[in-house]
């Protein structure tokens, strides 16, 4: 993909889970997100309105973190979100600030604090492990994200980046989705690049996989009205 490629926002997340009715129940539970739609092996969530949303798919487990560092929500009162997780979660941070901690099935989750605005409960950023960051920091650059300090930037979304030891094969990461003005225009470029496509969503969307054993997957779809 080249560079002239239009993101425009950070779309949601796809995470491959063994049970993701008993997932959601948990974001649904105590994130604050609420159920969005439901097939035979998907569960989405999200906060609502424009916020990002997570999609659960069902998986074959045991699955291991991978690519997927920890995925980090925004919240006006991080105390308060706190309070809200089950009894017996151990947290890490100020509670204040930010607080991180685990979810079901080991997806790395956190708090972040933003105030003045906002949507509860809306991925704030993604922190993903990567063999070769300045690689991955290339590709996602080529891909509409904006390089800004030490992370990749779609509206007011980012991508951070951090060193894995190695890869997974069953990583609890399927998928990153973005917007974009043109799915078509995204698959002319993947192909004139030869990189890894996945159009089987017939027109509405199109995954791209990036270069490297992390094999991390966008799935680009059209900007439409929510």
């Amino acid at each position: 993909m080249a560079t002239g490629v239009d993101a425009l926002a950070l779309d949601g997340l796809g995470l491959a889970v063994a049970d993701p009715a008993a997932s959601a129940a948990f974001m649904c539970g105590h994130l604050g997100m609420s159920e969005l739609d439901r097939t035979a092996d998907r569960v989405v969530v999200g906060a609502g309105g424009r916020a990002a949303t997570l999609s659960l798919i069902a998986a074959q487990g045991p699955r291991e973190p991978g690519a997927l560092g920890r995925v980090i929500l925004r919240v006006a009162d991080v105390e308060r979100a706190v309070a809200a997780l089950p009894a017996g979660t151990a947290v890490e941070g100020d509670r204040f600030e930010l607080a991180s901690f685990r979810g079901p099935e080991g997806i790395e989750l956190g708090f972040t604090l933003v105030a003045g605005g906002g949507i509860d409960y809306d991925v704030d950023h993604i922190r993903l492990r990567v063999s070769d960051p300045d690689a991955t920091r290339v590709a996602l650059a080529q891909a509409g994200f904006v390089p800004r300090a030490h992370a990749l930037h779609v509206a007011d979304k980012y991508i951070a980046l951090a060193t894995s030891p190695r890869p997974v094969e069953r990583s609890l990461l399927h998928h990153i989705g973005v917007r974009v003005e043109s799915v078509e225009a995204v698959g002319a470029e993947a192909r004139a690049r030869g990189l890894e496509i996945d159009d089987s969503e017939a027109g509405e969307a199109i995954g791209v996989v990036l270069p490297g054993p992390e094999r991390i997957r966008l799935r680009f779809s059209a900007q439409t009205p929510r």
